[in-house]
This record gives C-alpha cells, structure tokens and sequence, in this order.
C-alpha cells in the first residue's frame, strides 16, 4: 500500500479539482469537515480517519493506502488537549434535537480506552477544535466564542429534522441496549 505523503495529498487535492468539486462538497460527500479536507490536502495524514480517506479517494478515484504508516507515536491528540468530540453526525457519540427545523447536537464525552486521535464508535478523527476559530473543544455542541457547530450537519433528504433526530435518537438507545 502507498504511504501518505504530500505527493498522495497533491494528487488528491488535483483529482477532487479535476472534478469540479470544492473542499466542503468533497467534505459533504465524504462525511468530514471542509477544514478536515483542507488539512488532508495540506499532507497531514491524521486530519481524516484511515476510512474518511479511502471514501475520499474511491469518489475521486484515486487509490489511497494505509496512513498508519505516517501517524506519529505516542498518546492521542484528545489526551494532550483535553476535550474532544466526534464530528458525524451519525455517530451514536452525538445526541440529535431537531430546533426550529434544524438539526443541533449534544456530543458526548468519547468512551473510556479510545487511543484518543479516533472516535472508538465510528473511526473518525476527533475533533479537538473549533473548525472555524480554532479554539479548544468546549462542554456542548456549538463553540462559545464564535458559534460554529462542532458536528456536521446530517443528510436528510426526504426528512424533516424533526424525523431525522427522532429516528437517529432510536438507533442510539437500540445501539446502548446491545452493550
């Protein structure tokens, strides 16, 4: 497999031109953040998750390896910071409320073990800090110094957000039930 390298990231970032596409419609596709996709591009290897990174290659049909081979050892980045939130809005991490038509979340503290650098539920790359500002994640779903959202907002086509969280909400408790 192909090592992650400032090459792999350039080719990635030429493909998803060639295509057309902008960071953030890349990043909605992929399920990530546009300053995840930006960082990725920029050749950093633990920007996205080992899967966000083969969505990203199979939608811009570039074949991408395994960029363990480049994450630096020691602990996690969750456990040099302190606080840290998954960004997906799918994640059973992230509790939905629909508010006045939208989707707003209530992240939840990562589950004990976790390396620190990934979400122990889904895989993604935590986030650590506010993607618009850059400060450090705080306690509740929105950052309190600018307002940016920490999770990204769900697909929902043909649903309400309303429906959306209740039946995302669903999942959640049937997931906690299994453990």
């Amino acid at each position: 497999m192909e090592r992650f390298s400032t090459e792999l990231a350039g080719r990635l970032r030429d493909a998803r031109r060639v295509k057309g596409l902008s960071q953030a419609a890349l990043a909605h596709e992929a399920g990530c953040t546009q300053s995840a996709v930006s960082m990725m591009e920029l050749g950093r290897p633990d920007a996205v998750s080992r899967e966000t990174l083969r969505k990203i290659g199979a939608l811009l049909d570039v074949v991408v390896g395994d960029p363990d081979e480049t994450t630096p050892a020691g602990g996690g980045l969750a456990t040099r910071i302190g606080r840290a939130c998954c960004p997906q809005a799918e994640c059973p991490t992230n509790i939905p409320f629909a508010v006045n038509g939208a989707v707003i979340f209530q992240p939840q503290p990562q589950p004990t073990g976790t390396a620190g650098r990934y979400c122990a539920l889904c895989g993604e790359v935590l986030l650590t800090s506010c993607p618009v500002c850059g400060r450090p994640v705080g306690t509740g779903g929105h950052c309190r110094d600018c307002g940016a959202a920490y999770v990204n907002p769900p697909a929902t086509p043909g649903l309400t957000a309303d429906a959306w969280a209740t039946a995302q909400r669903e999942q959640i408790a049937a997931w906690r039930a299994l453990q």
